[in-house]
């Protein structure tokens, strides 16, 4: 059964369309490119982890978090996540005790496994921070963090009643300046 398009209420576009906005910018899209963003979105290589990470996550809790992009990238680290088969199998694992933290995991895990297998639009093919000298596997590791953060602050936008927008676009603002 597909699932039924929900519409976001007009007041929120504006919120969203500045994320928006910032994430192309932070994918490396300018204005004429910015319809290769919600490509990428929508697309082969995002679509199905963001459609389990909805389904198990962002509509089986009560309350959902906005998982720091820092946070993550140590839980990674730390967890050794590219090798743990909860995160990197195809079938999906029992999730009764998962953690906002595991479910972000996991949807990062399979975008960038998926793409670097596959020729997608991330290609550095590991996820090695110690001895990243050109940090191409951090760059990834945010952009497909920040697409993460900005498909869920579509779904909360159009689901969840006290939404007032999430601060997406600042963080990233925040990490783009950073990085020039």
């Amino acid at each position: 059964m597909a699932a039924t398009k929900v519409i976001i209420p007009r007041e929120r576009l504006v919120a969203l369309q500045q994320a928006y906005d910032t994430l192309c910018l932070y994918l490396g899209f300018h204005d004429d490119e910015k319809h290769f963003a919600r490509q990428i979105l929508d697309g082969y290589s995002v679509a199905p982890f963001f459609a389990e990470y909805r389904h198990d996550y962002l509509e089986a809790e009560a309350e959902v978090e906005n998982i720091d992009c820092d946070e993550l990238f140590r839980w990674c680290r730390s967890n050794n996540a590219f090798a743990l088969p909860k995160y990197v199998s195809s079938k999906t694992p029992r999730k009764g005790s998962w953690t906002a933290l595991d479910h972000a995991t996991r949807f990062l895990v399979r975008v960038l496994l998926f793409s670097w297998d596959n020729g997608g639009d991330w290609n550095h093919g590991c996820f090695d921070p110690d001895n990243d000298q050109d940090f191409e596997s951090d760059k990834e590791f945010h952009q497909v963090w920040a697409i993460l953060r900005y498909l869920q602050m579509e779904w909360e936008a159009a689901n969840i009643e006290e939404w007032e927008g999430d601060g997406l676009s600042e963080t990233l603002a925040g990490m783009l300046s950073s990085r020039l």
